[in-house]
């Protein structure tokens, strides 16, 4: 009774780790991959606007301000990444992600915004240091790529001058999420609701499984 309970009260973080379980399902799976392919935008759509929703109904300041600026940010720079390579290194996107615009999946940006806010929410847990908070968020959304890149190739969200994925796209990564993490905390966002958290979360457990039986 008590786990339903629990489950009731936290329905949208329930529905994400059912999303992306059948996610992972149907990219093991064969006769389903294509069509779990094709979704993706969708999906990622779908759980972004639910974490966004929930994000901003618990937040008390600035977050719409914080996660609109980032969103933009991020895109230019993975547009300016994408036509001159001196950001991330020498890369192009593929099919996967959906919808460009100027050679880059307008849900990219979107991506950024929860992998940055999940791992504010996450380093949170463990400081409340505002410099120190960033600089862990930093370290999160960097690991979360190091693990993310080896089977983002494999799905085709985006490919490597040579298959090299370069030191700078770590760094890029780093720098980027400190800096947006450290606007958060300038701002002095306030986001009570978890689901940022267990978004990334989730996402982390899609990547490490199909990065281990992806094939």
């Amino acid at each position: 009774m008590e786990a339903k309970k629990i489950i009731i009260s936290n329905k949208e973080i329930t529905f994400l780790y059912i999303i992306f379980f059948v996610g992972i399902v149907g990219h093991l799976y064969d006769p389903l991959r294509n069509l779990m392919l094709l979704l993706t935008p969708a999906t990622l759509l779908l759980t972004g606007l639910i974490v966004l929703f929930y994000s901003y109904k618990s937040s008390t300041n600035n977050f719409l301000l914080w996660a609109a600026f980032t969103y933009i940010v991020t895109f230019i720079l993975e547009v300016v990444g994408v036509k001159t390579g001196l950001i991330f290194g020498q890369y192009n996107y593929g099919s996967t992600l959906g919808i460009k615009l100027f050679e880059v999946p307008l849900i990219i940006g979107f991506n950024w915004v929860f992998v940055i806010l999940g791992s504010i929410a996450i380093s949170r847990l463990m400081t409340s240091n505002i410099f120190l908070s960033s600089i862990i968020s930093a370290f999160i959304a960097f690991i979360f790529d190091l693990i993310l890149e080896p089977i983002a190739i494999k799905l085709d969200y985006w490919s490597w001058s040579e298959g090299i994925i370069p030191i700078q796209n770590y760094l890029a990564w780093f720098v980027i999420a400190l800096i947006s993490a450290l606007g958060f905390n300038y701002l002095k966002v306030e986001v009570n609701s978890k689901t940022s958290l267990h978004y990334l979360v989730v996402q982390f457990i899609f990547f490490v499984t199909l990065l281990i039986f992806y094939r």
